[in-house]
């Protein structure tokens, strides 16, 4: 073969590789985004300025949230307060179907859940209430940290998010939950609940930028005690919450099969 044509073809077919080079895929979810510089105008909490003192004698902890994925609750409990499982919150552990997790079937995470996702939540500070808004799915969860108390008829209309109510303690919001529904799970590794799970939470600043969370589950169907986890997040400075639909171009939903157990995990 002519030594020009080598030539050619062989720069051709670098060009080639060069410019065709598969990318890998980018994971479901937008997890932390990358790092940039605050913008100039805007909330303090999106600019990344200094803070107000307190807001009606509270820390402000308006701003948007990334914590990450919630794997294993069970893995991130306090010394001395386990996860320990009834018989039957066992048997179910063992057994639970992950084609059946809620989240996968675009069905609302439950209140704790909802923050340990691979998607932004923003949280919006009132004197009167807190507000929850999770970038995934679009839901959304009320604290109201006004005074009342649960309604009387609170457990006959159980929620998705429950029904919450919060105090202050010094720097720290106390919250109550009840009247959860049922077919929520508590975390991606398959751990459910009843209707008689209880919630308490305990949200407070460790510096300006990150958030405790403590949340004591108490289920005596599915735990034999009540248990508490621990959890940081973190206030994304410049960022925002976007619009995301779980079922938009869903693909994958009619193929999911069984998987039981620790298949799935």
């Amino acid at each position: 073969m002519n030594r020009s044509l080598v030539s050619i073809l062989t720069i051709a077919s670098a060009f080639v590789l060069f410019n065709f080079t598969p990318t890998p895929a980018v994971a479901q979810g937008r997890g932390a985004p990358p790092k940039k510089e605050p913008p100039k105008v805007g909330a303090w909490w999106y600019t990344g300025a200094t803070p107000p003192p307190l807001i009606d004698g509270h820390p402000d902890m308006t701003g948007v949230w990334f914590s990450g994925s919630s794997a294993d609750l069970s893995k991130e409990t306090i010394p001395g307060q386990p996860m320990v499982l009834t018989p039957y919150g066992a048997q179910r552990y063992k057994t639970v179907d992950h084609s059946k997790d809620p989240n996968t079937r675009c069905l609302p995470p439950g209140p704790a859940r909802m923050i340990m996702m691979l998607h932004p939540t923003m949280l919006v500070q009132r004197s009167d209430m807190v507000v929850f808004l999770s970038e995934s799915q679009n839901v959304f969860r009320i604290i109201y940290t006004d005074g009342r108390p649960h309604p009387e008829d609170v457990a006959d209309y159980p929620e998705w998010a429950g029904n919450s109510v919060g105090h202050w303690e010094g720097d720290t919001l106390v919250v109550d939950t009840v009247a959860l529904k049922e077919q929520t799970w508590l975390d991606t590794s398959g751990h459910e609940h009843s209707d008689k799970l209880k919630l308490t939470e305990k949200f407070r600043l460790t510096d300006r930028n990150t958030l405790e969370m403590l949340v004591t589950y108490e289920d005596p169907v599915f735990f034999q005690k009540p248990f508490t986890t621990r959890r940081l997040t973190r206030r994304q400075i410049g960022d925002r919450i976007f619009s995301h639909s779980c079922l938009e171009n869903e693909k994958d939903l009619e193929h999911l099969v069984p998987t039981l157990g620790d298949a799935g995990r």
